[in-house]
């Protein structure tokens, strides 16, 4: 067991965090000229080329970016060198697919811009992935076997619900290509983060949404091209790494 530690500690490519979840995801479109003018410099908007071929499920909206909102009921979250397990909790991300520009080099990634979480704990520990976690304890969630809502007053309300009775084990592409790409935050210091996701799922069904996010003077709606996923998966997440440290881990050792 140490010799595994010691491993995992000495190769931060490898999972370092795991955990199990019960997600709902949805597509959200935010308005290009609002994303912009908080979109970090290094981030750019992928192409309607590139959108196309790795974002097949999502239809085009003119003046409007694609973007994922998730919300997990989060449960036996640990690191595997502690082997601390935090409590069951509920978090939210947003994140964006985004070119990552680099002396010359452009990656396709995906941005988490922000995360709300009812967890203090979870909040202090995502400081270590540069995650820009805010604390919000002021979240309603209502959980019932096929719907779920949340409610974060004057900032969020969703709802969503199952629509279908069968389930596969594989989540629409728009989903699953948020976790195949590299994943980057940029951190309260204005540092850039990045790090790899692996997601397992047991269990996804197909859902409907109904949401309304408020953030930063936009106001963001579901609308008829919105899709939903519900699963229950397996997680795990690399370590944090610079830019050099995880595209190019031989020339930055």
């Amino acid at each position: 067991m140490e010799n595994s530690k010691k491993y995992i500690a000495s190769h931060p490519h490898v999972p370092f965090l795991v955990g199990d979840n019960l997600s709902y995801f949805t597509v959200g479109y935010y308005p290009i000229d609002a994303l912009k003018r908080f979109l970090p410099r290094a981030m750019s908007i992928p192409s309607d080329e590139i959108m196309a071929e790795k974002y097949p499920t999502v239809e085009k909206i003119e003046g409007m970016h694609p973007f994922m909102l998730q919300f997990a009921n989060c449960h036996n979250v640990h690191d595997l060198l502690t082997d601390i397990k935090l409590r069951t909790y509920e978090e939210i991300q947003a994140c964006f697919p985004v070119i990552f520009n680099h002396k010359g080099e452009q990656q396709l990634c995906t941005h988490m811009q922000l995360m709300y979480l009812e967890y203090f704990i979870g909040v202090l520990g995502g400081f270590y992935f540069g995650l820009r976690k805010q604390y919000r304890p002021s979240m309603k969630v209502k959980n019932t076997r096929t719907s779920r809502s949340y409610t974060i007053p004057g900032i969020l309300d969703v709802d969503f619900e199952q629509t279908s009775s069968d389930s596969g084990k594989e989540l629409d592409p728009f989903f699953a290509q948020a976790f195949i790409n590299p994943g980057v935050t940029r951190s309260y210091f204005g540092r850039y983060r990045f790090y790899t996701q692996w997601v397992y799922p047991r269990k996804v069904v197909k859902s409907s949404s109904s949401f309304e996010w408020r953030y930063k003077g936009t106001v963001v709606e579901n609308n008829e091209r919105t899709f939903a996923n519900y699963s229950e998966y397996d997680f795990s997440v690399s370590q944090a790494m610079n830019y050099n440290g995880y595209f190019h881990p031989t020339a930055s050792t």
